[in-house]
Protein backbone atom coordinates (compact mmCIF):
# COMPACT_ATOMS: atom_id res chain seq x y z
CA UNK A 1 0.00 0.00 0.00
CA UNK A 2 1.20 3.47 -0.66
CA UNK A 3 1.56 6.14 2.03
CA UNK A 4 -1.60 8.02 0.98
CA UNK A 5 -3.80 4.94 1.36
CA UNK A 6 -2.28 4.13 4.76
CA UNK A 7 -2.72 7.73 5.93
CA UNK A 8 -6.38 7.75 4.83
CA UNK A 9 -7.00 4.42 6.56
CA UNK A 10 -5.39 5.67 9.78
CA UNK A 11 -7.41 8.90 9.64
CA UNK A 12 -10.69 7.04 9.04
CA UNK A 13 -9.96 4.70 11.95
CA UNK A 14 -9.12 7.60 14.25
CA UNK A 15 -12.34 9.40 13.28
CA UNK A 16 -14.44 6.29 13.98
CA UNK A 17 -12.78 5.75 17.37
CA UNK A 18 -13.14 9.44 18.18
CA UNK A 19 -16.85 9.43 17.30
CA UNK A 20 -17.47 6.41 19.51
CA UNK A 21 -15.56 8.02 22.38
CA UNK A 22 -17.51 11.25 21.93
CA UNK A 23 -20.82 9.38 22.22
CA UNK A 24 -19.60 7.68 25.39
CA UNK A 25 -18.33 10.96 26.87
CA UNK A 26 -21.62 12.90 26.47
CA UNK A 27 -22.50 14.91 29.56
CA UNK A 28 -26.21 14.67 30.37
CA UNK A 29 -28.14 16.85 32.82
CA UNK A 30 -29.71 14.79 35.60
CA UNK A 31 -33.32 15.62 34.58
CA UNK A 32 -32.54 14.41 31.02
CA UNK A 33 -30.85 11.11 31.94
CA UNK A 34 -33.99 8.93 31.73
CA UNK A 35 -34.90 10.31 28.29
CA UNK A 36 -31.31 9.89 27.08
CA UNK A 37 -31.31 6.29 28.35
CA UNK A 38 -34.59 5.62 26.53
CA UNK A 39 -32.98 6.64 23.24
CA UNK A 40 -29.86 4.57 23.84
CA UNK A 41 -31.91 1.50 24.84
CA UNK A 42 -34.19 1.81 21.82
CA UNK A 43 -31.15 1.93 19.53
CA UNK A 44 -29.40 -1.03 21.21
CA UNK A 45 -32.54 -3.19 21.35
CA UNK A 46 -33.74 -2.30 17.86
CA UNK A 47 -37.08 -0.93 18.98
CA UNK A 48 -38.89 2.40 19.21
CA UNK A 49 -38.51 4.67 22.24
CA UNK A 50 -42.24 4.30 22.96
CA UNK A 51 -41.54 0.59 23.67
CA UNK A 52 -39.09 1.48 26.45
CA UNK A 53 -39.97 2.09 30.10
CA UNK A 54 -37.41 3.75 32.38
CA UNK A 55 -37.50 4.42 36.11
CA UNK A 56 -36.42 7.72 37.66
CA UNK A 57 -32.69 8.37 37.98
CA UNK A 58 -31.05 6.81 41.04
CA UNK A 59 -27.91 8.25 42.56
CA UNK A 60 -25.62 5.72 44.20
CA UNK A 61 -22.06 6.30 45.37
CA UNK A 62 -21.92 9.60 43.51
CA UNK A 63 -22.86 7.94 40.22
CA UNK A 64 -26.19 7.89 38.38
CA UNK A 65 -28.12 4.83 37.16
CA UNK A 66 -31.32 4.61 35.12
CA UNK A 67 -33.04 1.21 35.15
CA UNK A 68 -35.44 0.23 32.39
CA UNK A 69 -37.14 -2.47 30.40
CA UNK A 70 -38.46 -3.26 26.96
CA UNK A 71 -41.19 -3.75 26.00
CA UNK A 72 -42.79 -1.24 28.34
CA UNK A 73 -45.66 -3.66 28.98
CA UNK A 74 -46.32 -7.32 28.32
CA UNK A 75 -44.34 -10.54 28.16
CA UNK A 76 -40.76 -11.22 27.08
CA UNK A 77 -39.24 -8.30 28.98
CA UNK A 78 -35.57 -7.38 28.53
CA UNK A 79 -34.16 -5.29 31.38
CA UNK A 80 -31.22 -2.89 31.17
CA UNK A 81 -29.41 -0.13 33.01
CA UNK A 82 -27.74 3.05 31.79
CA UNK A 83 -24.81 4.35 33.81
CA UNK A 84 -23.54 7.89 34.17
CA UNK A 85 -20.43 8.93 36.12
CA UNK A 86 -20.34 11.42 38.98
CA UNK A 87 -19.51 14.03 36.32
CA UNK A 88 -22.80 13.05 34.55
CA UNK A 89 -20.90 11.61 31.57
CA UNK A 90 -22.71 8.74 29.89
CA UNK A 91 -20.76 5.51 30.48
CA UNK A 92 -22.92 3.04 28.59
CA UNK A 93 -25.85 0.67 28.68
CA UNK A 94 -25.85 -2.90 29.99
CA UNK A 95 -28.48 -5.55 29.28
CA UNK A 96 -29.22 -7.17 32.65
CA UNK A 97 -31.71 -9.89 31.64
CA UNK A 98 -33.08 -11.58 28.54
CA UNK A 99 -36.68 -12.49 27.75
CA UNK A 100 -38.11 -15.54 29.45
CA UNK A 101 -38.15 -18.85 27.68
CA UNK A 102 -34.50 -19.53 27.15
CA UNK A 103 -31.95 -19.03 29.87
CA UNK A 104 -30.47 -21.91 31.80
CA UNK A 105 -27.20 -22.42 33.64
CA UNK A 106 -25.71 -24.91 31.16
CA UNK A 107 -26.10 -22.64 28.14
CA UNK A 108 -24.80 -19.38 29.59
CA UNK A 109 -28.18 -17.71 29.29
CA UNK A 110 -28.58 -18.29 25.55
CA UNK A 111 -31.94 -19.41 24.15
CA UNK A 112 -31.87 -23.23 23.90
CA UNK A 113 -32.49 -23.43 20.14
CA UNK A 114 -29.68 -20.95 19.43
CA UNK A 115 -27.27 -22.79 21.74
CA UNK A 116 -28.14 -26.19 20.26
CA UNK A 117 -27.63 -24.98 16.68
CA UNK A 118 -24.31 -23.27 17.47
CA UNK A 119 -23.00 -26.35 19.32
CA UNK A 120 -24.11 -28.54 16.40
CA UNK A 121 -22.12 -26.33 14.02
CA UNK A 122 -18.98 -26.66 16.19
CA UNK A 123 -19.43 -30.42 16.04
CA UNK A 124 -17.18 -31.24 19.02
CA UNK A 125 -17.49 -30.57 22.77
CA UNK A 126 -17.12 -26.84 23.45
CA UNK A 127 -17.42 -24.54 26.44
CA UNK A 128 -19.50 -21.36 26.40
CA UNK A 129 -17.26 -18.34 26.96
CA UNK A 130 -19.77 -15.54 26.59
CA UNK A 131 -23.36 -14.97 25.59
CA UNK A 132 -24.30 -11.49 24.40
CA UNK A 133 -27.81 -10.38 23.49
CA UNK A 134 -27.86 -8.42 20.25
CA UNK A 135 -31.05 -6.96 18.85
CA UNK A 136 -34.27 -8.60 20.09
CA UNK A 137 -34.45 -12.22 19.03
CA UNK A 138 -30.71 -12.64 18.31
CA UNK A 139 -27.78 -13.74 20.45
CA UNK A 140 -24.03 -13.98 19.90
CA UNK A 141 -22.47 -17.05 21.52
CA UNK A 142 -18.71 -17.42 21.80
CA UNK A 143 -17.61 -21.03 22.19
CA UNK A 144 -14.17 -22.57 22.85
CA UNK A 145 -13.55 -26.13 21.72
CA UNK A 146 -12.50 -28.29 24.67
CA UNK A 147 -9.76 -30.23 22.86
CA UNK A 148 -8.18 -27.67 20.54
CA UNK A 149 -9.02 -24.34 22.17
CA UNK A 150 -10.37 -23.03 18.84
CA UNK A 151 -12.79 -20.13 19.45
CA UNK A 152 -15.93 -19.46 17.44
CA UNK A 153 -18.43 -16.59 17.47
CA UNK A 154 -21.87 -17.80 16.45
CA UNK A 155 -24.78 -15.41 15.98
CA UNK A 156 -28.18 -17.09 15.96
CA UNK A 157 -31.84 -16.23 16.24
CA UNK A 158 -33.71 -17.40 19.33
CA UNK A 159 -35.36 -19.97 17.02
CA UNK A 160 -31.94 -21.45 16.14
CA UNK A 161 -31.22 -19.96 12.71
CA UNK A 162 -27.50 -19.13 12.39
CA UNK A 163 -26.99 -15.68 10.86
CA UNK A 164 -23.20 -15.34 11.31
CA UNK A 165 -20.29 -17.67 12.06
CA UNK A 166 -16.71 -16.46 12.63
CA UNK A 167 -13.62 -18.33 13.77
CA UNK A 168 -11.75 -16.07 16.20
CA UNK A 169 -8.34 -17.77 16.16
Amino acid sequence: MNTTVLLRLALATACAVGAAAAAQAKIVAEPEMAAFCTGEAAAKLGTRPRNILTLPVEKSGGKYIVYGQSPAEGADVTTFECKFGSDRKYQGIKITSRPAGGASADNGGAPPAAMTRCRDMVGVPAKVETVSPLRPGFTEIILRENASGRRIACTASDAGEITDWVELN
